[in-house]
């Protein structure tokens, strides 16, 4: 008896090294290289929103204790929360509500990722989330909702700089060289 539960241990802990688990993060907007070697003109471009049509993506996740059981692997990485700016520092500072924030920014960017793939589109402009939380003692399910505007970058350029000195309301414009 204390074989076969030794065998049925070993083949679970088997199972469970070679299983695996596979993520997708795709980033929709990308910071400038910063540099003090390199010179570069800023690179420019228009942006056009299709207000014709709102997009809307849904996610979900389930969580046993710090564990994730269910939700998706593909995200939207840079898109920006700005709801959860107005924070107070001791919420921020609580270790619940900062894991609470890290899995509900998965889902976030999970339903955002799921909101862009219905389109062609390079940036999410104006997303509005509905977040649903519901918590089973032990175990979290947070569901996400979004919807916006898709958005795609044209017409790439780069444009010298300018350095534009004011007196008194007269303006001064000096290219850069």
């Amino acid at each position: 008896m204390k074989k076969t539960i030794f065998n049925l241990a070993c083949l679970v802990s088997i199972i469970f090294m070679l299983s695996s688990c596979s993520s997708t993060n795709k980033g929709y907007q990308s910071s400038p290289v910063m540099s003090r070697n390199v010179e570069l003109d800023p690179i420019k471009a228009d942006i056009s929103v299709n207000t014709l049509e709102k997009i809307k993506g849904e996610s979900s996740s389930i969580y046993f204790l710090i564990f994730r059981l269910k939700g998706d692997n593909s995200f939207a990485d840079g898109v920006v929360y700005s709801a959860d700016a107005n924070r107070s520092i001791l919420y921020q500072l609580n270790p619940i509500n900062i894991l609470n924030q890290s899995r509900l920014s998965k889902v976030k960017g999970s339903a955002a990722y799921n909101a862009l793939q219905k389109g062609d589109y390079d940036l999410f402009v104006h997303p509005n989330y509905t977040i649903t939380t519901v918590n089973y003692f032990i175990v979290q399910k947070y569901t996400v909702k979004v919807e916006g505007y898709g958005a795609k970058y044209k017409n790439f350029r780069t444009e010298k700089q300018k350095v534009i000195i004011t007196d008194n309301s007269k303006e001064y414009i000096f290219p850069d060289k």
